[in-house]
């Protein structure tokens, strides 16, 4: 019966004449063992060592629910009145011992007790619940006792201890074997050719008992210890065997024996002192169930190991094979049947070599090189065809123990991978073809995980850094391109790894010329989208196109005439030197020129006259200034002149003259000789109070054209 049967029939009870019957069957055993223990009392003539109807009414109301309170009630009352006493003490004393019981019974529901003892928990549960069921039962007992004078008030500690002791150790005794007792447990008990050894090592326990306490036969005193003693080995070995009902039910029969023979004067307690005879037998009885109760919590122990190494090896996704030391298969898993296709009917002994379609024989032959020690297979992967010509690839593995009978068993564990190898294969071929495609790219193609080691690189890198890539692979960036171009990297290394693409160029000028690279670095995510695994780097040499922007820049800043610089070169130099200027001591000068009687020469001479003239023009101011002056030719005939650290005005002025006096002599053109001039207007400025670019043209230009009104040839720096 399982617990919620238990429960159910607790709750609901049995109808009609089956509840009469069980009333009846309590009543009866209750008194009768009642009457047994009060034959052998150790204070007064209430109080024993020995009270098996604990245990009886503890299972009664487990099994068969509170309604059996009235066998108990009725029994107990029975039982003390006939011991003599006034009829409210019987009755005091009977109530006690059916609410105890009740009470025990009452723990066990609540703490989720399991009748048949399979885990460990439940023996303690067990116990728990009789020493405190108990201690109601022997208070309110001692207490009837002192309050009819049946005890005296002396005794009450003796007797309190005493009746506890006696009811927890008739819990102990009695409660057990009716609690776990059931059909399965018979079956298991007693079914088969184990079952019979098992019932005759019980009539064995029973045969001892009878012998060392009967009146009718009288052993040999050489045999009066060995015939108490073997019943605990006999006993240890049923629990080992059969389990906690088979062990308590002889620790039953046998206490049972004990407890008579002793109280008709019968073995090797029944002694001149009472007392120390009762101490006797009780120490007898408790070293036999305590001895019972201790295999049987180390049994259940074992077979909930068993039960859940049964439930891994059948619900296990490894397929598992257990081979006998001769080859033979002992049992195998559900998973071992469908990775195999092993046919259901296929039965345990078989050898393993007979499978069939080569399944055995690979198998086989695969534990003989990897399974002949109790380690790692060092091959652990094994392609097979299965029973039904299916070929599968499976990881193996093998544990080799030593079972109860001490013979070396092999576990063959099995894991299909055949997916996982084909992942794996089309994995390396992916990667293979990826490698390929990265090693004839231009660029430097590397992936670099978080701690900035690099864990991939195309074969630029060889060619880039004359290194083979085994010998980089596992480096950090540092050690691979090297402290200085670590450092110009390292905060765009921290921005990645923060999860931010960046793209920066790294310059360097060498003997060897100018060099430029774009570097890109692009983050990689974890699932979640937000963790930094590492990055991929993409490095290209850009040194061709940072030249050609520089030229185009050059170009786009230039005059194409002249060669010097435009407009906006023009500007862009003047803003710099503004810039400058509040920075550096002294001053500078800017000088705006043109070109006196231009027009004329265009005229009568034409436009190519004009550009040698402009070309002239230009060659001459270049070598009239110093080389670090800034000339420009804005447009037209219009020339801008840039003269930085100046000591004074006045060093601005000499310039300016020195200019008008160069431009004094005739250009020759081709065949003929031209005579100009140039008017120059000048602008200084110098000190820390800054100075707009347009404000400083406006009185460059203004002087100009007063140089012009003034008659041409000539400057204006004031």
């Amino acid at each position: 019966m399982d617990v919620t049967a238990q429960r159910h029939h607790a709750f609901s009870g049995p109808p009609g004449l089956l509840l009469l019957a069980r009333l009846c069957c309590v009543a009866l055993g209750y008194y009768l063992t009642a009457r047994m223990g009060l034959l052998i009392p150790y204070v007064g003539t209430h109080v024993s060592l020995f009270w098996l109807p604990t245990g009886l009414a503890v299972a009664a109301y487990y099994r068969w629910g509170d309604r059996m309170a009235l066998a108990v009630l009725g029994a107990a009352f029975l039982a003390n009145l006939e011991l003599g006493g006034p009829l409210w003490a019987a009755a005091g004393i009977a109530l006690g011992n059916a609410v105890g019981p009740w009470l025990s019974k009452q723990v066990l529901l609540r703490l989720d007790f399991d009748a048949t003892l399979g885990r460990r928990r439940d023996l303690g549960v067990y116990l728990l619940a009789v020493a405190l069921g108990m201690l109601v039962s022997a208070s309110n007992g001692t207490l009837c006792l002192l309050e009819s004078g049946l005890l005296a008030p002396g005794q009450w500690l003796s007797a309190w201890t005493t009746w506890w002791t006696g009811d927890a150790v008739g819990a102990l005794l009695g409660g057990i074997p009716l609690i776990t007792l059931s059909v399965s447990a018979l079956r298991q008990g007693f079914g088969g050719r184990r079952g019979a050894l098992n019932l005759l090592l019980l009539g064995v326990v029973l045969g001892c008992g009878l012998l060392s306490f009967t009146p009718w036969v009288t052993p040999h005193p050489g045999l009066a210890f060995p015939l108490l003693a073997l019943p605990l080995f006999l006993m240890a070995l049923l629990a080992l065997r059969a389990g906690v009902m088979v062990a308590s039910l002889a620790v039953l029969l046998l206490s049972g024996t004990a407890a008579w023979g002793t109280a008709n004067g019968a073995g090797p307690f029944a002694s001149q002192d009472a007392h120390l005879g009762l101490l006797a037998l009780w120490s007898y009885i408790t070293a036999q169930a305590c001895t019972s109760v201790l295999i049987c919590g180390l049994v259940a122990e074992l077979l909930a190991s068993r039960r859940q190494q049964q439930a891994l090896f059948q619900h296990a996704q490894q397929g598992i094979l257990l081979v006998e030391p001769d080859g033979r298969l002992s049992a195998f898993n559900p998973a071992a049947v469908r990775l195999l296709d092993l046919d259901a009917g296929l039965h345990a002994g078989r050898p393993l070599a007979e499978l069939p379609a080569g399944t055995g024989p690979q198998l086989q032959a695969w534990l003989q090189v990897n399974g002949a020690l109790p380690q790692v297979s060092q091959q652990p992967y094994l392609s097979i065809v299965t029973c039904l010509g299916r070929r599968v690839e499976l990881e193996a593995q093998t544990a080799r123990y030593r079972d109860a009978r001490g013979r070396w068993q092999t576990q063959l564990m099995l894991r299909d991978v055949t997916e996982r190898r084909q992942a794996e294969e089309a994995l390396r071929q992916s990667e293979q073809r990826m490698r390929s495609i990265a090693d004839r790219l231009p660029m430097r193609v590397g992936y670099v995980d978080r701690e900035q080691h690099f864990r991939f690189m195309n074969l630029a890198f060889e060619r880039d850094f004359g290194r083979p890539r085994s010998a980089m692979l596992g480096c950090t960036i540092q050690e691979v391109i090297g402290p200085a171009a670590h450092a110009q990297a390292a905060s765009s290394i921290e921005r990645v790894l923060a999860g931010e693409t960046v793209t920066l160029d790294a310059e360097k000028t060498t003997q060897e010329g100018y060099q430029c690279e774009r570097l890109t670095f692009v983050p990689q995510f974890a699932e979640d989208g937000r963790t930094v695994l590492g990055f991929v780097t993409m490095v290209v040499d850009n040194t061709a196109q940072k030249l050609e922007e520089r030229r185009l820049i050059e170009l786009s800043l230039s005059d194409p005439l002249t060669g010097l610089l435009n407009r906006a070169g023009f500007d862009q130099r003047l803003q710099e030197a503004l810039e400058r200027s509040g920075a550096r001591p002294g001053c500078m000068a800017l000088l705006l020129l043109d070109i006196d009687g231009f027009k004329g020469v265009n005229d009568r001479l034409g436009h190519p006259a004009g550009d040698l003239l402009l070309r002239g023009f230009a060659g001459r101011l270049a070598r009239t200034l110093r080389s670090a002056d800034v000339i420009a030719r804005p447009g037209g005939d219009e020339f801008a002149v840039i003269v930085e650290g100046l000591p004074d005005e006045p060093t601005a002025a000499r310039i300016a003259g020195n200019l008008v006096e160069a431009m004094r002599a005739p250009f020759v053109l081709e065949t003929h000789a031209v005579c100009i001039s140039t008017s120059i207007g000048v602008a200084v400025h110098g000190g820390a109070v800054p100075v707009q670019a347009a404000e400083l043209l406006k009185r460059a230009d203004q002087r100009l054209y007063a140089a012009k009104a003034a008659g041409r040839d000539r400057y204006v720096a004031h």
